[in-house]
């Protein structure tokens, strides 16, 4: 399932790049998927890929080589985003049935005799059958159109089409609390990295911030153009706020003085006026890898709390950063991906703001892409007919 690539120059899959000299390229081609890709997340640990998709199917594939480990149909209808819990013991999924899932990423042994829920399918072309999930989540009224684990893995979060979001116990299965959170589908979720905060983005146009003891809103932000904010996350510091709005841009707001630190944009290059992909910010890939302080954000990739990720927009540094030094005393670099609408994945400097890299290859939408731990692989998932799964390796 796993296509090496070997392209010859001057095909669409010559890649287009900014001064950088770490620089990705195509590596393989993954296909699975009957219906279109929908989700990608790399487990902490880096050791697996995990795939989703409108066939409501879950493909596990190994990063290095891109082998097809194992995969099973999870739910009768379509996948539209999964998380790999930090302990990287579990994956739960968010569905158009309005349920989500929790299985484990590598089953034991002892969990092969497990009998699966007949209600939920099984394996289209026989290759194997469903596997028997750990919790059954059912509170929503909509399609589950996002979800993910707290840091400390114990707590869910999960965003809907009926305009709620609902904290899950993951150990009882059950709801600890519902945040009625607003007037539109929500479109996604995420934790602050001490796990006390929850944040919501959806179709509204608005970014709000809940204290999940007490399910107080702490804090609501909004953009410039009312947008539908299609993805949010916090930086690793939890002091700022990455969004993608379905008006091609992205944002970096100060979640203490809710402004807009930053914006960037890409014309002609990044679209994203209808599909919402995931934007991830991550520290930049490193000629020689070094031991750094690092933390898990909601994609379930390790990132370095002291990469640079603030600074006036004109792209001199400020007094107030999220940044560190290195061994070498050189600030940690912040890159940010996401996927656009011509099938072109886009990555920048957050602190310049300048475009670092861009990557044709997909033929349709991207709507789903993911970061490995170490800054040096990318994951990439399109629409269908496309309906496939990229890799891109730093040269």
């Amino acid at each position: 399932m796993a296509i090496p690539i070997s392209t010859p120059s001057g095909t669409d899959s010559e890649i287009e790049a900014g001064p950088s000299t770490r620089r990705y390229s195509l590596s393989q081609t993954l296909s699975a998927h009957n219906r279109s890709v929908t989700a990608l997340r790399f487990s902490n640990d880096g050791s697996v890929l995990v795939s989703a998709g409108a066939d409501g199917w879950l493909h596990f594939w190994d990063p290095e080589n891109g082998d097809h480990i194992r995969g099973f149909r999870a739910h009768k209808t379509g996948i539209n985003d999964i998380s790999i819990s930090p302990d990287s013991l579990y994956v739960s999924t968010a569905s158009d049935d309005s349920t989500s899932l929790i299985h484990y990423l590598t089953p034991p042994p002892s969990s092969s005799n497990a009998t699966p829920d007949p209600a939920l399918g099984s394996h289209s072309n026989g290759e194997a059958g469903s596997e028997a999930p750990l919790r059954i989540l059912t509170g929503h009224t909509a399609p589950v159109l996002s979800i993910a684990f707290s840091p400390k893995s114990n707590l869910l979060v999960t965003g809907s089409f009926d305009e709620s979001a609902i904290i899950w116990d993951v150990k009882r299965g059950r709801v600890l609390r519902s945040l009625p959170a607003h007037a539109d589908a929500i479109w996604c979720v995420g934790w602050d990295t001490e796990g006390g905060m929850v944040l919501t983005a959806g179709a509204d146009g608005l970014i709000r911030l809940w204290d999940v003891n007490t399910g107080q809103c702490l804090k609501t932000l909004d953009n410039d153009t009312n947008s539908p904010v299609s993805y949010a996350t916090f930086t690793p510091s939890s002091y700022f706020l990455l969004s993608s709005t379905l008006s091609s841009t992205l944002r970096i707001y100060n979640i203490h003085t809710s402004k807009v630190l930053k914006t960037l944009q890409a014309p002609g290059s990044y679209i994203s006026e209808k599909y919402p992909c995931p934007a991830i910010v991550f520290t930049a890939p490193q000629p020689q890898p070094t031991p750094t302080c690092q933390s898990s954000d909601r994609a379930g990739n390790d990132v370095d709390v002291n990469m640079d990720v603030d600074g006036d927009s004109d792209g001199t540094e400020t007094q107030k950063r999220v940044d560190g030094k290195s061994e070498e005393g050189k600030k940690k670099e912040a890159w940010t991906v996401s996927g656009s609408e011509n099938g072109k994945i886009i990555i920048w400097d957050l602190q310049s703001k300048k475009l670092i890299q861009i990557l044709p290859g997909h033929t349709n939408p991207i709507v789903a892409i993911a970061v490995h731990p170490s800054g040096r692989l990318l994951a990439s998932g399109s629409l269908q007919p496309d309906k496939t799964i990229k890799l891109w390796r730093v040269d």
